[in-house]
């Protein structure tokens, strides 16, 4: 019996899928995590059985899954192969040892052995970057989309460094300034430097295709790209050194987020697709958490709204409500096609 053929990246289908699944037991293995954490949840957020259900999703659901759709995604958003199947799979590898290590460390309360995970999920997300690069070496097609793929690329590796730098200063303390800042730095360059522009481009790039509709048009593209590569370095640099920095980064954000939001829903009032199958219908969704999140977002900026019970409410919004609906809904179409 012959085997099935390969997509014109060369990469086989059980690569994506692989680190779908691995995405998809983080996500079952978090939910039940939600309901026995939450007298936690109700409390602050600076809590290592809440850092350890925080980073299950993070970077076990959302990253892994985000990965895993690219390298079934960049041949088809951008027209490149993928450079190295066998990179792609001793990173996997990788990452879930780190990944795990991270989320048991962290409930355990050890700094020495989560700053050791922590090196070795750099080291996954490293080759994870290097395999992308090696990717789109040569690349000439910036449009739209490839710009936000590689803002997001860089907001991995910030993200990744930031998260480094706190594990290592749990053990040897050499990072200036208090904690949270950098904390709160760290969230956002993940949240808003990596997330964000990665699920802009591919939507940008995909949905047209799901819905039978029309590109973002040139504005709608103009603030995504724009609200989001001048909104994310005011944001972090406002949390770190400059505060009056942040209002603006965080209004820039909002806008980037405003139009995103105002051309999905174009596409559901222009859409030529009779009906929404599931997958359209967890993004029309996810979409509608976008909205309270961004304003939310916005206010706490202003410091109209404080504390850690808004802060969760913050995270629960963009996390739960439109960074994992979108994931679901890009999951169900995704891998039927794999499969």
């Amino acid at each position: 019996m012959s085997s099935p053929p390969r997509p014109a990246s060369g990469l086989s289908p059980a690569v994506p899928l692989a680190y779908l699944v691995c995405a998809a037991a983080a996500f079952l293995g978090a939910a039940p995590g939600v309901v026995w954490l939450a007298p936690e949840l109700a409390g602050h957020y600076y809590h290592p059985r809440l850092l350890t259900l925080t980073h299950t999703v993070t970077l076990g659901w959302v990253t892994l899954a985000i990965m895993g759709a690219s390298y079934q995604l960049i041949p088809i958003v951008l027209e490149r192969g993928i450079w190295s199947e066998r990179l792609a799979r001793w990173q996997l590898a990788i990452l879930a040892v780190a990944v795990t290590g991270m989320v048991a460390h962290f409930q355990l309360g050890t700094w020495p052995g989560l700053a050791a995970a922590a090196g070795l999920l750099a080291i996954g997300i490293a080759l994870h970057l290097l395999n992308v690069g090696m990717s789109l070496r040569g690349f000439t097609g910036w449009t739209f989309t490839a710009r936000l793929v590689v803002l997001a690329y860089g907001g991995l590796a910030l993200t990744t460094l930031f998260g480094l730098a706190l594990s290592v200063n749990r053990v040897w303390p050499f990072l200036p300034g208090e904690t949270f800042p950098t904390l709160h730095a760290h969230v956002h360059v993940a949240l808003l430097g990596w997330v964000a522009p990665m699920i802009f481009a591919v939507a940008a790039r995909v949905y047209p295709m799901f819905f039978l509709a029309p590109p973002p048009r040139r504005w709608h593209s103009f603030l995504q790209l724009w609200g989001l590569a001048a909104g994310v370095p005011a944001v972090v640099v406002g949390l770190l050194a400059a505060p009056g920095l942040l209002v603006a980064g965080a209004l820039g954000v909002a806008a980037a987020a405003a139009a995103h939001a105002a051309w999905i829903g174009e596409l559901a009032g222009t859409r030529k697709r009779p009906g929404l199958d599931w997958g359209l219908r967890f993004v029309l969704t996810a979409t509608v958490f976008l909205a309270p999140g961004a304003v939310l977002g916005v206010v706490m900026a202003m410091d109209r709204l404080a504390g850690p019970r808004v802060a969760l409410a913050y995270a629960v919004l963009i996390l739960g409500g439109w960074v994992s609906l979108t994931i679901v809904g890009m999951m169900l179409k995704i891998v039927p096609f794999l499969v």
